[in-house]
């Protein structure tokens, strides 16, 4: 219940929030293992557990649990930026780029360890995975809450070789 309270008391007064206020306000939780441990859910039809904590007409808060070796699917945020903190385990974040089919095409790709912020501006599409052992938990906050998101399969590249 103290971290559904802290987002409650942090978030409430929030007017029009950028990913800069996002993560100071993340920072400032102070979020550990413990807190967060009776709000984490198991999968549920996603690859991914989700259970959102605190929603408002301008954030969201959302805890996102990745089970070892699984990811989420390739997304965006619709016309949402964010900013995620891990609380647990490593986060590979994979980033990338719509093609002219809308396909999504691989850009960059880096780990986020437990206690470092994760940046989501407006229109970025990612994959989120845990390439660890032991499960990946996330503190995400949202604004405006999630909506429109859109899913997206990976462009492949096909090299055709001609032998003459």
């Amino acid at each position: 219940m103290l971290l559904i309270k802290r987002l409650s008391d942090m978030l409430s007064e929030l007017k029009r929030p950028d990913v800069r206020e996002l993560k100071e306000i993340m920072t400032a939780l102070d979020c550990t293992p413990e807190l967060i441990a009776p709000y984490v859910s198991e999968p549920d039809g996603l690859p991914y557990g989700r259970n959102v904590l605190f929603r408002s007409d301008v954030v969201e808060a959302i805890v996102v649990h990745i089970p070892a070796r699984s990811e989420t699917y390739i997304h965006d945020h619709g016309c949402s930026a964010g900013c995620a903190l891990v609380v647990e385990g490593i986060l590979l974040n994979t980033i990338y780029k719509a093609d002219e089919r809308g396909e999504a095409v691989y850009a960059a790709q880096f780990r986020v360890k437990e206690g470092q912020t994760l940046p989501a501006p407006k229109g970025q599409i990612h994959q989120m995975s845990n390439p660890g052992a032991r499960r990946t938990v996330s503190l995400h906050l949202y604004s405006p809450p999630l909506s429109g998101a859109k899913t997206y399969t990976r462009s492949e590249q096909y090299v055709l070789d001609y032998v003459i």
